[in-house]
């Protein structure tokens, strides 16, 4: 989606004939191929019929998963009504790497691994100060997940920057 100051720069550098001019803000995503194939061939070696895709800035993989209905404590104390959420089963895995800009910043402190009851949501939050970006990551796995995986995995997006090529200036 276009905002209004890539619109009011795209015009006005056309009126002043610089094509493609945007607000210096806007910068150009990462290439996620090198990452992409990295995980795939990963999540494929231990899971090999699993899906894995990948879409703007997010990895996204799954294998062997059903919807669950989780039930979680507030902030309060007070138990909230269950929500709905996808996990894996016994031999299952799923799991989200998404590129965004600066340091993590939420509420949470990450690294940290959040027991669901069926499944462990382990998430990361791996910071690159050559990208200036992090890299938000959940895996949901069962206890059966074979620790090899699970550890080949942490280290693999924990250095996701040298996955990631540098952009010439």
């Amino acid at each position: 989606m276009m905002t209004r100051a890539t619109l009011f720069a795209l015009v006005v550098g056309c009126l002043l004939g610089i094509p493609g001019t945007a607000p210096a803000d806007e910068r150009a995503k990462p290439d996620l191929k090198t990452l992409f194939e990295e995980v795939r061939k990963l999540v494929e070696q231990y899971y090999p019929k699993a899906k894995v895709t990948l879409s703007d800035q997010t990895i996204s993989f799954e294998f062997n998963t059903r919807k669950y209905m989780i039930h979680e404590a507030l902030l309060s104390g007070e138990w909230q009504d269950a929500f709905e959420e996808v996990g894996p089963q016994k031999g299952g895995i799923c799991g989200s790497l998404d590129l965004r800009d600066g340091r993590w910043g939420g509420q949470a402190c990450l690294p940290q691994s959040f027991d669901k009851r069926y499944f462990t949501n382990l998430a990361r939050a791996p910071y690159s100060k050559r990208l200036d970006r992090h890299l938000l990551v959940s895996l949901k796995y069962p206890r059966d997940v074979p620790v090899e995986f699970r550890e080949t995995f942490v280290r693999m997006v924990d250095g996701f920057e040298k996955y990631i090529p540098a952009k010439d200036k």
